[in-house]
């Protein structure tokens, strides 16, 4: 695995001829991100992966800089699960002009960025835009890999791909997790043990909305109940239990006909705010 610090370096060094898919990552890597990555290389000639702390999409200074950050231990992992580039710059490279400048900055997401996590951190969707929108203009791949943990992002990523004409396939993997169900995240590291168990709940909690909807439960009772069992808990501090459309991110109303239906919610476990979500299977018709 080749290791560059350019963007100049790293376009001289992809072979144009060959598929390339592309991971980006802030690092703290885990099995979640290699699953990112096996999924890569087993549909790609080339596999190029990013590890950057993007200044522009965090909403507060200290969760930047308490978020960890692991560059040799992620460089070793990369390589022996099959990545063959990793792009590690630094702030000056990926923004040389300046973190004012932004390529999708008139984009308006309208209600993909109104609820959730777009209602709840201001800003931080046009920095996630901002910061993909450069480094698929750096890498320039043929597929783009993200994972299911993140998808409101993955919504406003579709979206700022098609307002940009860009000419790159999303490919999205399914969330993994942890032996009792909390989805990986990097920031699953910052959890001391009473607050990494407490955070299990989230799951069981998203579990049980997924099973009041199969049931045929209505909306609203399920998200209140969702809420107030993670409310109850000392150590977790539920912001939202939201159960919506998959295509167009609006609060789902009971009986609607919808091509995927998903919960998701954001709860802060101690210091650190976690995300995970939820595909309900919807009964055919």
């Amino acid at each position: 695995m080749r290791i560059l610090k350019k963007a100049t370096d790293l376009r001289k060094a992809l072979p144009r001829k060959k598929s390339i898919a592309f991971v980006p990552t802030m690092g703290a890597l885990h099995a979640g991100h290699m699953a990112l990555i096996k999924a890569a290389a087993d549909s790609h000639d080339l596999v190029v992966a990013s590890i950057f702390v993007n200044p522009t999409q965090f909403n507060e200074r200290s969760d930047l800089q308490k978020y960890p950050r692991t560059p040799k231990e992620d460089a070793a992992l990369l390589k022996a699960h099959g990545c063959d580039f990793l792009y590690l710059p630094d702030v000056a490279d990926v923004y040389p002009d300046g973190m004012k400048k932004n390529a999708a900055k008139n984009i308006d997401f309208g209600p993909l960025t109104a609820t959730m996590e777009g209602a709840n951190r201001p800003g931080h969707f046009d920095g996630v835009a901002q910061v993909v929108s450069r480094l698929l203009e750096i890498v320039e791949p043929d597929t783009l890999v993200l994972g299911q943990k993140d998808y409101q992002q993955v919504a406003v990523i579709r979206a700022m791909i098609q307002r940009l004409d860009l000419l790159v396939r999303v490919l999205v993997v399914p969330t993994v997790r942890e032996f009792d169900g909390l989805a990986m995240s990097s920031r699953n590291k910052l959890l001391n043990t009473d607050e990494r168990a407490a955070a299990a709940m989230i799951n069981r909690q998203l579990a049980a909305v997924v099973a009041g909807l199969a049931a045929g439960w209505p909306t609203q009772p399920l998200e209140q109940m969702a809420l107030s069992a993670l409310g109850e808990h000392d150590l977790l501090d539920p912001e939202y239990v939201q159960i919506f459309d998959g295509d167009t991110l609006l609060p789902y109303l009971d009986g609607d006909n919808v091509r995927e239906l998903v919960v998701a919610t954001a709860v802060r476990c101690g210091d650190v705010r976690l995300i995970d979500n939820r595909i309900v299977d919807l009964p055919n018709p």
